[in-house]
């Protein structure tokens, strides 16, 4: 029984010590926000994520937009710069910031240019998210939402 008891006490201290050698590494990517961490000594920061692909002029989506509330003016885009509604920009999910997208209504026919600065839209159904500059330009700002074609001319 001692000599039980003696081989459970050794290879749980080799257990252990084979534990204290190994270093966990954590993904720095944080799904709950979106975004990737630094590592910080007591706490966690966010720092801006990796430059994505460009993407392909001439790449094209079509599905519904809408534009940002005018009360979210000078409060931080995804991209780090402030939102300012009288700019011509947009937040699309996936195309990388910088962008140039023109965006044309499907029903007025009207068109602007405008540059991914932020992520969105967080509405299911809707590809783009507008500043209220580049609404007005396309007549979007009367119904609120609309249909819209997006295509990249960078």
């Amino acid at each position: 029984m001692r000599r039980v008891g003696f081989l459970l006490l050794v290879s749980t201290a080799l257990l252990l010590q084979a534990c204290a050698g190994t270093a966990r590494t954590r993904n720095p990517y944080d799904r709950s926000c979106g975004c990737w961490k630094g590592a910080g000594s007591a706490t966690t920061k966010s720092v801006k994520s990796p430059p994505a692909e460009p993407v392909a002029s001439g790449t094209r989506e079509t599905g519904l937009a809408s534009f940002y509330a005018s009360d979210l003016d000078g409060k931080p885009t995804a991209s780090g710069e402030a939102f300012s509604s009288a700019d011509h920009t947009c937040a699309h999910r996936a195309w990388p910031f910088g962008t140039r997208v023109k965006v044309t209504s499907v029903k007025s026919g009207k068109s602007t240019e405008v540059r991914v600065n932020d992520r969105g839209p967080h509405v299911s159904g809707r590809i783009l998210d507008l500043s209220r500059a580049a609404a007005d330009d396309i007549g979007l700002n009367v119904e609120g939402v609309g249909e819209v074609e997006a295509e990249v001319v960078q």
